[in-house]
């Protein structure tokens, strides 16, 4: 069989099991056991077979229509962000990245350096830290800095029991690792393999997101200043697809404003990667 197809597959499987009936106007009957939608309600909604789409789930076709998957699309409510991975599935896997320019990177990491009073990073696709800001690993206990994974971090204990609302912000950063890093990616395998000891990360994994929230305030429990709000900002670098940069800021007159502040003072300036 088709890898492509076994992927569009896999994926529409497991996006058939995040949606409710509730989202896409059916009724929830009483003892239903099924997590998600049945095939035949998925193939209703889409207007074809369910012996088709039952093929489509097993890889057992060809590549579908266009409008067959313009069809999945709106039957799974599918974003514009999952159609495109869903079209990129189809495809086929893309050609293996080149790593970028040493050059490039350190003037990057340079530039991020000079920001003194802003907590930010650059990840790579697999969301490994490449650049960091002294005040982003200071705010993070070291789990932003240069040599962190963004993604592991957010699995360990502290994480977990500190950031309010850790469950939607780590599914989206899941969800930029299956977007950006390569599937055949030797890096993607091990990270995987490492996070797969946490249940909690396998139930994200097997949702299969690949978008979630750009710009969002989350809450964090800081000893001594309660629960913060900071303001979470993620932009593409155009010069190396699939990095990422992410700042981070502090609501106009929260406790984040002191937060920042006091640690910005506390950080010396030689600290500061490439400073």
């Amino acid at each position: 069989m088709n890898d492509s197809l076994n992927a569009l597959g896999r994926y529409v499987r497991a996006r058939r099991g995040v949606v409710q009936p509730e989202e896409v106007g059916l009724v929830r009957q009483q003892g239903r056991r099924v997590t998600g939608l049945r095939r035949l309600e998925v193939a209703e909604l889409a207007g074809i077979s369910a012996e088709y789409y039952l093929r489509i789930e097993q890889g057992r076709i060809g590549r579908p229509s266009e409008q067959v998957l313009s069809s999945l699309a709106r039957a799974l409510r599918l974003d514009e962000e999952s159609v495109a991975h869903m079209h990129r599935l189809v495809a086929g896997h893309p050609p293996v990245r080149s790593a970028p320019s040493p050059e490039l990177t350190e003037r990057i990491a340079r530039t991020l350096s000079r920001w003194y009073r802003t907590p930010a990073y650059i990840s790579d696709p697999h969301r490994d830290i490449v650049a960091s800001t002294a005040l982003a690993a200071a705010l993070g206990h070291g789990g932003l800095a240069v040599g962190s994974n963004q993604v592991a971090a957010l699995f360990n204990t502290r994480m977990k029991s500190t950031l309010v609302e850790w469950e939607a912000m780590t599914r989206s950063a899941v969800a930029t690792l299956r977007r950006d890093a390569h599937p055949d990616s030797p890096r993607l395998a091990d990270l995987v393999g490492e996070l797969s000891s946490d249940p909690d990360f396998v139930r994200i994994w097997e949702r299969h997101d690949v978008s979630g929230p750009e710009d969002t305030t989350f809450h964090i429990a800081i000893e001594g200043f309660g629960d913060v709000a900071i303001d979470a900002h993620n932009f593409a670098v155009r010069s190396l697809p699939g990095y990422q940069l992410t700042v981070l800021s502090a609501p106009p007159g929260g406790i984040a404003e002191t937060l920042f502040a006091g640690l910005a003072a506390s950080v010396p300036l030689s600290e500061a990667p490439g400073g």
